[in-house]
């Protein structure tokens, strides 16, 4: 385990110094993304979940993790909300800081992390949390930056293009043809396995050269000051991976995806919610800076949490 976290620091470190030495400007870092996101996630998951031996039980299993990681997730913003009323935070802070409180980098961080300790089983549970992670965002998150703005709801054709792009996410479209696939026994021609298989396999490096260059967008010392930041921090690297644990390992559920909800909830804050904050005009600076705490306190959170799970007993 140590020696995979070893590559994934040189590469966090390669990303860093990209973007410090002005390897990697703005406008490569948006198209190494755009590439990571459109191209080489999705051909990874076709090949790995293409190739699966999908019986009747991973099936269920997949559409278990997207109806629990969307329960927990519901769960937490409750528990966001009332802490954020009951710790006064500021209301043009709140939302930001709450969503970037209970939302896990589970595509960027969450991929790679799954498909290198736990395998393609791994990695299909982690694309389930993370089409509830999406669901989530366009519904759920979307509500809360716009709370107490006095504003009208989004329009009708909006949440319409909300849910299409949800429904043809080149993640989630990859997953639902992979799983065709399987289910139908269609075999993917060897050129055409090999060439997804080698783009796939650019996709993990990739993501965690990107996760560094966010790092290196750094933040001042003057951010540690607020308390809404160092709150919202502590609640998304230790409140909820805790949090998490005390609701999921008693249930009686496959130990994978145990494992992996519980590995989803260490996960530092996803990329979207400053994404959200900038496009909703709500906090997009304090949820950035909360990306970039959390990822590097993270960077020692999840290997830790990995190694304790496996004292468990529980696969890995």
């Amino acid at each position: 385990m140590y020696f995979e976290f070893v590559i994934f620091f040189l590469l966090l470190a390669t990303g860093y110094c990209c973007k410090r030495f002005g390897i990697f400007g703005d406008a490569a870092i948006n198209n190494i993304n755009r590439f990571i996101i459109l191209i080489a996630y999705p051909a990874l998951i076709l090949v790995r979940t293409s190739s699966l031996d999908m019986t009747h039980r991973i099936f269920l299993n997949f559409l278990l993790m997207i109806a629990l990681s969307v329960a927990l997730l519901l769960v937490y913003a409750g528990y966001a909300y009332v802490y954020a009323k009951k710790r006064r935070f500021p209301s043009e802070e709140a939302p930001a800081a709450e969503l970037a409180m209970i939302c896990p980098n589970n595509g960027f961080m969450g991929f790679p992390i799954a498909d290198t300790f736990f395998g393609d089983m791994g990695l299909l549970y982690m694309v389930a949390s993370n089409v509830a992670l999406n669901t989530f965002f366009f519904t759920y998150g979307v509500t809360a930056l716009m709370r107490g703005r006095g504003e009208a709801g989004e329009p009708f054709l909006r949440k319409l293009k909300n849910i299409a792009l949800l429904v043809v996410n080149p993640k989630v479209s990859a997953a639902i043809v992979g799983i065709v696939f399987c289910v139908n026994h269609i075999v993917i021609p060897d050129f055409l396995e090999q060439f997804l298989q080698q783009v796939g396999n650019c996709a993990t490096p990739l993501a965690m050269i990107s996760i560094g260059t966010i790092i290196a967008g750094g933040f001042g010392a003057a951010s540690l000051k607020n308390s809404v930041l160092v709150e919202a921090v502590i609640g998304k690297v230790l409140i909820i991976p805790l949090f998490t644990f005390a609701i999921v390992w008693f249930l009686p559920i496959d130990p994978m995806v145990k494992l992996i909800l519980i590995v989803a909830s260490t996960l530092p804050t996803a990329t979207t919610i400053p994404i959200l904050g900038e496009q909703y005009r709500r906090g997009k600076e304090l949820a950035g800076t909360i990306l970039v705490v959390s990822t590097l306190i993270s960077m020692g959170t999840i290997p830790l949490g990995i190694w304790l799970l496996g004292l468990t007993g529980l696969p890995g």
